[in-house]
């Protein structure tokens, strides 16, 4: 069995109380391994390309220095998500009596990553390093008639550089569910893998022949109304290539998987996030996601997604909209249904408010969808833009915050 070896808990008050006495430090279910290092320990131009270009964005102000260097910026800057490649770590410390008691909040349940809000407050440029705090912000308990008892942990985030000038921040949500095989009452059981006609391929090989890239036209204020419709951008059918893609341009996020003798020192670190393979060999938890037998013996239909793929796809959207001469400030994501592999997302845009704020400048407001093949919506998002004004001038870059209370 794919399992064969995978930690099973069950969500208890005990284990919800552990949870919630790790508010203000590192979640323990998020750990890493044994390279505590991010992916790129500067920004470099070329890391910046690599990560644009395997998250399928090929806009030249962030792959083409010479490009970057004529816009409003002058030099490459990084598109918003970059950061999710980068931080030292430097999350609040605990002691080992503490970290001992408190490591198994949690433990052994299934996690899934349900969507996040960050706020943008500078560029990324090349020569950046930036340094990383990461906390439990709240534990909230749900119970619902398809998951059963649940929990959804807030986790607060903080990015700054070494001017301690912070450059990114924001949450995101982990939802911790108990796992359980998939039955004929999942609510994801008549989800039937997706399958193409040639007229349903050239529909979306249409739209990618047509996605709308701003790029340095310049977006004004008095060009946007409220209910304005947006352009369709398409992201699919996806592939476990695509996936490939995502972890070597961005790394592996949250969890490492590094290969051969570091797997096996990473295993000592994190038994519980390694089974047995087909072979009676260990390999890493985060398979399920390409692995279907291992996917279906969790509880899921089939392999599925990342939630930065579909996070990515909305800053995607947001940048081509933007173009090179505005700013996004500000992406909320709500990942909803699973996002299989084979699945297309559809993502549409609308504009909810055109304003002058009295801090920022000139912004708009947008809400944006994204619904797959079967017709059922699998993302959800909103984004704040600082654009230019014909009669009210250029939008200002935002307040940097200060730098997070929960860090070293």
């Amino acid at each position: 069995m794919a399992t064969e070896g995978l930690v099973k808990g069950q969500i208890t008050d005990e284990s919800v109380a552990l949870m919630r006495k790790r508010i203000g430090y590192p979640n323990p279910t998020l750990r890493v391994g044994v390279l505590d290092e991010p992916w790129n320990m500067s920004a470099t131009a070329d890391a910046i390309r690599r990560y644009s270009l395997c998250t399928g964005d090929d806009n030249p102000l962030y792959t083409r220095p010479d490009y970057a260097s004529n816009s409003r910026w002058g030099e490459t800057i990084a598109p918003p998500g970059f950061e999710k490649s980068m931080g030292i770590n430097c999350s609040r410390t605990m002691s080992d009596s503490f970290e001992k008691e408190t490591r198994k909040a949690l433990r052994g349940v299934q996690l899934y990553y349900s969507g996040g809000e960050n706020f943008y407050y500078a560029p990324i440029v090349e020569g950046d390093r930036l340094y990383k705090s990461r906390w439990v912000d709240k534990v909230e308990v749900k119970d619902s008639e398809f998951a059963g008892r649940s929990v959804i942990v807030t986790n607060g985030l903080s990015l700054w550089d070494e001017h301690d000038q912070v450059a990114v921040d924001g949450v995101d949500w982990f939802v911790h569910a108990e796992r359980r095989k998939k039955t004929s009452k999942d609510k994801y059981a008549k989800d039937e893998p997706a399958w193409y006609s040639d007229e349903e391929l050239a529909e979306i090989e249409a739209a990618y022949d047509a996605e709308f890239r701003r790029g340095s036209e310049t977006l004004y204020l008095e060009d946007l109304e409220v209910g304005q419709v947006l352009p369709k951008m398409v992201k699919g059918p996806l592939t476990i290539t695509d996936l490939i893609n995502l972890h070597m341009g961005a790394g592996w996020l949250v969890y490492g998987n590094p290969p051969y003798r570091l797997a096996y020192e990473n295993r000592k670190r994190l038994r519980g996030f390694y089974t047995r393979d087909e072979y009676n060999a260990w390999d890493t938890l985060q398979r399920v996601h390409w692995n279907r037998d291992l996917a279906q013996e969790v509880g899921v239909g089939n392999t599925y997604d990342i939630g930065a793929v579909r996070q990515l796809s909305l800053s995607h959207y947001c940048t081509n909209f933007a173009g090179d001469n505005a700013w996004v400030y500000r992406i909320r994501f709500e990942l909803r249904r699973f996002n299989y592999m084979g699945d297309t997302t559809w993502i549409e845009g609308v504009v909810t408010d055109v304003r002058v704020d009295d801090e920022l400048g000139p912004l708009v407001d947008i809400n944006m969808t994204g619904t797959n093949q079967r017709g059922n919506v699998n993302v959800e998002g909103s984004a704040t833009i600082l654009v230019n004004s014909r009669e009210h001038g250029d939008f200002r870059m935002p307040k940097s915050p200060e730098l997070p209370r929960y860090r070293r």
